[in-house]
């Protein structure tokens, strides 16, 4: 009698191989150019699922974990950089090197930084830079230098922000990087918050000859959004106008929605300045359209969809639509609302109040230009607020005369 051997089935190892395959076939696909690696963006849910499975293996988690550091750019590409958080945190639990927990807590301060929540941001970026410094790990100490760097420019410390982006430089190499063109690019941003323009200007142009060297065309629109910004604000309309449409040329058909909407503003808000009211509002249109179709009521992007917002209603209200412009504007205030940023709303409420004013409907000016009013006052060191709270308080007393005016009484 032959006694048949008991065949016996590792299902830990067919796991494991098929997540070893997946992860392969992920990281293959997306170091592959932007137009095949966005071919997944769809899946951007089943890569993170498998990349989480994989944390239960001890001996495929530092691949994982690679893998998660290196798709990060192209996820921020595609806007779900939130989709990241809970991931990265739960990597940092795992048993890492000093580099990969570095990397991950500067991808979470980068995270935490787009939604615009700085104070976990600067404790994330300050974690990777202590690890950096306890290290030595010299491209880690320049990365977190620049997002440090792009933190405090959106605190509107430009100072600090241009202190850390000179520290980025000095552990750089001056070999074409990612990080060296960003770092140029921020510290443009940084010069013009200090008003020295021409200097921003050059970190700009360095910038986009490094980035047109390594072809890297989602961040070369962004610089070239940088320069159109600058350009807008010296009211050199004709050179922002050239920046701004270079910018969605480059992005040809990259999947980076918010980069195209981004520079689809900076263009519109050209075109308003130009006087062309309708080319502007048609860009603003679609540019709302846009984000409707392929955001939707996604989390996030409150900022941009607070200015798209805005910029469409005022566009609006320039064409003598103010009925309208209040409806648009309206719908501004609550993503302004959802960004935490009660000077843009403040901004826009008293646009609103204009709206009421080119109405005639001095009582319903009067008050909104009060609750507009009542927001500016929590800046009161801020240029621009102090500059807006005049207007208002101005155009306030004039819709206050007319509203007391025995003409209006009868």
């Amino acid at each position: 009698m032959r006694i048949l051997k008991t065949m016996t089935f590792d299902i830990n190892a067919v796991v494991v191989g098929a997540i070893t395959r997946g992860l392969s076939d992920y990281k293959n696909q997306l170091s592959a150019k932007p137009e095949q690696a966005d071919k997944l963006k769809l899946q951007h849910a089943s890569i993170l699922k498998t990349i989480g499975e994989s944390f239960g293996y001890d001996h495929i988690q530092e691949e994982a974990v690679q893998l998660l550091l290196e798709l990060f750019p192209t996820f921020e590409r595609w806007g779900y950089w939130s989709d990241c958080i809970t991931i990265s945190k739960e990597a940092l639990s795992l048993d890492l090197s000093p580099e990969q927990q570095g990397y991950l807590n500067a991808n979470l301060g980068r995270i935490y930084l787009l939604n615009r929540n700085f104070d976990d941001s600067l404790r994330h970026l300050n974690q990777s830079l202590a690890l950096a410094d306890k290290h030595q790990l010299k491209n880690l100490s320049g990365l977190t230098h620049h997002r440090l760097m792009n933190t405090y420019l959106l605190c509107e410390d430009h100072t600090t922000a241009k202190q850390h982006g000179l520290q980025a430089l000095s552990y750089l190499s001056k070999e074409p990087s990612e990080t060296l063109a960003a770092a140029y690019n921020s510290l443009g941003l940084a010069s013009m918050g200090l008003n020295k323009l021409t200097e921003a200007e050059n970190y700009f142009w360095d910038a986009l000859a490094i980035w047109d060297c390594l072809k890297d065309y989602t961040h070369m629109a962004r610089s070239y959004q940088n320069l159109g910004v600058l350009f807008f604000q010296q009211g050199n309309l004709e050179e922002a106008k050239k920046c701004f449409e270079n910018a969605l040329v480059t992005l040809g058909n990259t999947s980076s929605i918010v980069d195209r909407l981004k520079a689809m503003n900076g263009l519109g808000s050209v075109y308003h300045s130009l006087g062309d009211f309708a080319t502007a509002e048609n860009v603003f249109t679609d540019a709302t359209a846009k984000w409707e179709n392929e955001l939707g009521d996604k989390i996030g992007w409150y900022h941009l969809r607070g200015s798209l917002t805005h910029n469409l209603g005022n566009t609006q209200l320039a064409k003598g639509n103010p009925v309208q412009a209040r409806v648009t504007l309206e719908r501004a205030t609550t993503f302004w609302q959802q960004a935490n940023d009660d000077l843009q709303k403040g901004n826009t409420v008293g646009t609103i109040a204009e709206a009421f004013m080119e109405d005639e409907e001095w009582e319903a000016a009067v008050v909104t230009y009060d609750d507009a009013l009542a927001l500016l006052e929590k800046f009161p060191d801020h240029p621009w607020a102090r500059k807006l709270a005049n207007d208002f308080q101005q155009a306030r007393g004039e819709c206050a005369e007319r509203l007391n005016s025995p003409e209006e009484g009868e």
